[in-house]
């Protein structure tokens, strides 16, 4: 039967929209390029944590970095050189504009004791670590 009632071919003609809307989406997602992020290394000592970002060519003024609750975010933005001259660009490989980039740390990280310090194209965050933390036992009580 292929009257408009019948359930399985209205069933068959959603599951045929539901389809195509899917694929399209799929190839949205395709032809959007994905944000840039600074690529990241997190090192730790005894004393501290150090986030480190590559940033080159970002001015200080363009930067934004805090911590809160465990994660340091960091904002920024990197430009492209402005003025070349009576050159063309030919090839850019070199990633740039704005970023965002969060860092969970370590749990025992104190957020509140932090620093940071931007030396020739690499932003590095310091977040000391509280000490005396770790497994205790607790006492029950009756």
């Amino acid at each position: 039967m292929n009257r408009p009632t019948d359930p399985f071919r209205q069933m068959q003609m959603l599951t045929e929209r539901v389809r195509e809307a899917m694929a399209m989406q799929r190839r949205r997602r395709v032809a959007r390029p994905a944000a840039w992020q600074p690529p990241m290394d997190l090192r730790a000592t005894e004393q501290a944590y150090f986030v480190t970002f590559d940033v080159p060519g970002a001015p200080r003024e363009t930067l934004q970095a805090e911590a809160e609750e465990g994660i340091v975010r960091v904002r920024g933005e990197v430009r492209p050189p402005a003025d070349l001259g009576d050159a063309r660009r030919v090839r850019i490989e070199r990633a740039g504009g704005r970023f965002s980039r969060a860092v969970r740390l370590p749990s025992d990280a104190d957020t509140t004791n932090t620093s940071a310090r931007l030396h020739n194209g690499v932003l590095e965050i310091r977040v000391e670590r509280r000490h005396g933390g770790g497994r205790i036992e607790i006492e029950i009580e009756e």
